[in-house]
């Protein structure tokens, strides 16, 4: 009953879903959509996909440029400008960039930039969350505790093996910050001459302290210094930065949420029957929770994309050579001219950031009751 009232308080209307949907299709199927090379091709050596080169025959993309090609021949041409192409096959509908990048191929390859940094950014924070929470909210101030001596050792090991990570690979920083995390969580649930349940600085605590420190330094500051920490700049990097500002949200609203669940009667029920903390955790509190982590996620997500914009139109965080809609508005800048450069990817922008933050609302509002 708990999992169909939860499916129940999620129902989007057909514009959510529909935009939803649109959305994860562009941006999943970006090589498919815009691509200047064959998605099938038969040649002399058989059937081949994306192939690039003349072929017997073959199909190719609804838009016949990628991100990376380059039309020299119609450079910064407008959409109702006059344009030098074969024919309206190859023409840019949304016109072009300074380079000559077909702008429409650009925002199609700048949905998959998006998809990327919002979805993986929420879903590490999200993993963050959860795991905090449970040391924490779960078990409350009289459950976990960290020895007060070990307290130091602990993070300066921890913040070592970041730093290092940060310098040779950022995929193994997110690898070592999850086998951190599990060893806080095997620790948890063992005897240990660093976790303790009778004596030391609760969990819970320390946690609500770090969150206080963390929200108390500026967003830009802590961005600006966190991206000189990595050796070359990669979308890696941002997701890492956006995660490390929007874990603190996320767990302060879940944190908030389980601390009214863990007093239900069949939590406190399945604690008597003698099932297991993660157990209880796992199976019955995060079900519950499940529609606020949706609000939350949903908004989330939205911010991501507002952040990875706003760096990439600072030119910080991504790529120079990687293109997204916030890289289209900083070209923009320097050729005021071409007002298609900064409409189309400020409106694509804009309408993604409405999209998710409408699904937030959308599920707070039943949540409530409310009908929208």
């Amino acid at each position: 009953m708990r999992w169909f009232s939860t499916k129940m308080s999620i129902q989007l209307g057909r514009a959510q879903k529909t935009g939803l949907i649109i959305f994860a299709v562009v941006a999943l199927l970006h090589s498919f959509i815009a691509n200047e090379d064959y998605i099938l091709a038969k040649t002399s050596s058989g059937i081949q996909f994306f192939y690039e080169g003349d072929a017997d025959w073959g199909v190719k993309a609804i838009v016949p440029y990628s991100a990376s090609s380059i039309d020299r021949a119609n450079r910064l041409r407008g959409p109702f400008d006059s344009q030098e192409v074969q024919s309206l096959y190859y023409r840019h509908w949304l016109g072009t960039d300074d380079i000559g990048r077909d702008v429409l191929a650009c925002l199609i390859h700048g949905t998959h930039i998006a998809l990327q940094v919002g979805f993986y950014s929420m879903l590490i924070s999200l993993f963050i969350s959860f795991v905090l929470a449970y040391l924490g909210a779960y078990h409350g101030d009289k459950g976990i505790r960290i020895e007060t001596r070990m307290i130091f050792p602990a993070v300066l090991i921890s913040a070592l093996f970041l730093f290092y990570a940060s310098y040779t690979s950022t995929w193994s920083g997110i690898i070592l910050m999850a086998a951190i995390i599990m060893m806080w969580i095997y620790l948890a649930n063992r005897k240990s001459s660093i976790i303790s349940r009778t004596k030391g600085v609760p969990f819970d605590l320390a946690i609500q302290r770090l969150i206080d420190i963390v929200d108390s330094m500026p967003g830009l500051f802590l961005i600006l210094i966190l991206l000189t920490l990595f050796a070359e700049p990669s979308i890696a990097n941002v997701i890492l930065v956006i995660v490390f500002l929007r874990w603190p949200v996320v767990t302060r609203h879940l944190r908030a949420e389980i601390l009214k669940i863990r007093e239900e009667e069949y939590i406190l029920s399945a604690k008597s029957a003698g099932q297991k903390d993660i157990i209880i955790y796992l199976k019955h509190v995060l079900p519950m929770a499940f529609s606020p982590i949706i609000i939350v996620a949903s908004f989330g997500i939205a911010a991501a994309i507002l952040t990875e914009s706003t760096l990439s139109f600072l030119g910080i965080g991504i790529p120079l050579d990687e293109v997204s809609w916030g890289s289209l508005i900083k070209r923009a800048r320097f050729n005021f001219q071409a007002w298609w450069m900064a409409l189309f990817p400020g409106l694509a922008i804009y309408l993604v950031v409405i999209l998710f933050n409408s699904v937030g609302e959308r599920v707070n509002a039943r949540m409530r009751g409310l009908d929208l």
